[in-house]
């Protein structure tokens, strides 16, 4: 059994939520009825930042409110329009020509907008702002308008143009900071959504935008708070009750997280990834009963049985000290009948490790013995029988017998040092044989390879080396003293005979 030490970053590098849908906002804001409304009659004039009217234009706008306020807006349309051509083009010969106001421009441009007539609606807002530049409201209008596109990089500066000009609308700050989480500058767009919510407190989507800009920046203590009130408001959304399980995760709250992922069990919105992640959590907690239900309840909810995650499971139930719990596990994946060859190669590996943490060894040389006879090339099987037979002469008292298994075990960790794949654990496997032989110098050479060939922190290795370096240095310098002691023994019997 792995040492714990080593298991939990095993079970943490496991233990991640898989990628959590974005949280999606409750309405488009910018077909919100109630929005349309007020954005179709946003004409109003505001000294410095908005274009003045003529009286003609001021009486054809108070008529047009009178249509907003009855839903009319064809209407509206049509009167703008015959009043535009008119001022163009009188059709009183005596009458000149004129001009309109950016306003009327603008306010057309709010009419075509809300009959998705887009193009005709970008088009107007931008003359708007060329006839009169620091127009507020085209700027925030226009805004909006490419949001709807989702043409955010168009939308991030001309909504930022129109804060600069003393827009000052929760709705304006929600979608810059929309914009900027697209961009992923999370901070920015903290601060925007932070400011929406600020003056719009009751609106969902900022306070998951606000939500989300917090987990971007790793504030996983205020993300989660946050999303305590969301979740409230919105029990049955799923999404939340993940995102939440994530910065859980990150504070190491594993057990709240797990509480999460019950919630969503119980409730019958956990899937497959999301209970073997359920059942990692316990396992970190020692609750192996509990992820031993999880787990089984993964198998039942997969419309099609991921068998390496479900054999990862009962690695992690089994490298805990849970044999029984793994094999039982290990049965109910047999069971689904969905294994093919290959997939029940695996298996029957981890009934191997299963055998081996529970100590029985006759299991372990049969099931092995079985795996070998099927596929003799395996360098993971090799390994598996050179680690058994090693074990059974470690563990030996007869000595014929355990000669033999000494020999069976260099046999298999030699065809084990062939694959790239388990070639350090057989070079380590072999080496550590010798040395318990007290053969130092024969384990020298797989040890340094194994050496060669360990990734990550390598100090321990070369501790154990250096002190086999030591012994095998002692060893030799024995046998060339004792081969001095042969030689000087004959050479003086020599000379005793001669006599």
């Amino acid at each position: 059994m792995l040492p714990m030490r080593l298991l939990i970053p095993i079970l943490l590098a496991a233990a991640h939520l898989p990628a959590a849908a974005e949280i999606k906002a409750s309405s488009i804001l910018y077909r919100d009825p109630k929005f349309v409304k007020e954005f179709v009659g946003s004409y109003g004039i505001l000294s410095d930042v908005e274009p003045k009217v003529s009286t003609e234009e001021q009486a054809l706008l108070g008529k047009v409110q009178e249509l907003f306020g009855k839903d009319q807006f064809i209407a509206a349309e049509q009167e703008i329009v015959r009043f535009i051509k008119e001022i163009e083009k009188p059709t009183d010969p005596e009458k000149k020509p004129g001009e309109i106001s950016a306003t009327m421009v603008f306010v057309l441009g709010n009419l075509y907008f809300a009959s998705d007539r887009t193009d005709e609606a970008r088009r107007a807002f931008l003359e708007a702002i060329r006839r009169f530049p620091r127009f507020r409201r085209a700027h925030t209008n226009l805004g909006y308008l490419y949001i709807s596109k989702n043409q955010l990089t168009e939308a991030l500066p001309i909504l930022q143009k129109a804060v600069e000009l003393g827009e000052t609308s929760p709705r304006v700050y929600g979608m810059l900071g929309y914009c900027y989480l697209q961009e992923k500058n999370a901070l920015a767009a903290e601060n925007a959504y932070r400011q929406a919510y600020l003056l719009d407190p009751k609106n969902r989507d900022w306070k998951v935008g606000l939500t989300q800009s917090l987990m971007l920046q790793e504030k996983l203590a205020e993300a989660s708070s946050m999303f305590d009130t969301l979740i409230a408001e919105n029990p049955e959304d799923r999404q939340l009750w993940l995102q939440q399980a994530n910065a859980l995760i990150g504070l190491d709250r594993k057990m709240d997280a797990a509480v999460n992922l019950e919630v969503l069990r119980l409730k019958g919105l956990a899937n497959e990834s999301e209970l073997n992640l359920l059942g990692n959590l316990y396992m970190e907690q020692g609750e192996a009963q509990l992820a031993l239900f999880a787990y089984l309840e993964a198998i039942e909810k997969a419309p099609k049985l991921d068998v390496p995650r479900a054999l990862k499971s009962a690695r992690i139930l089994n490298d805990y000290g849970y044999p029984e719990k793994a094999a039982a596990f290990v049965d109910k994946v047999a069971k689904t009948g969905k294994l093919g060859s290959k997939e029940q190669m695996e298996l029957d590996l981890v009934r191997v490790k299963i055998a081996q943490t529970a100590g029985d060894s006759d299991q372990v040389g049969s099931l092995l013995r079985d795996l070998f006879a099927r596929d003799s090339a395996n360098p993971e099987i090799r390994l598996e029988l050179a680690k058994h037979y090693d074990n059974l002469a470690k563990n030996g008292t007869d000595e014929t017998k355990r000669v033999a298994d000494l020999g069976e075990a260099k046999n298999y960790f030699k065809f084990a040092l062939e694959s790239p794949t388990v070639a350090y654990q057989a070079n380590l496997g072999l080496g550590q044989l010798f040395v318990r032989e007290k053969q130092y110098t024969d384990s020298l050479a797989y040890i340094e390879r194994a050496l060669s060939l360990k990734t990550g922190d390598k100090s321990s290795l070369e501790q154990y080396l250096s002190r086999v370096r030591r012994a095998a240095d002692r060893e030799t310098q024995r046998k060339e003293r004792e081969a001095a002691e042969r030689a000087a023994a004959e050479e003086a019997d020599a000379k005793s005979k001669a006599k």
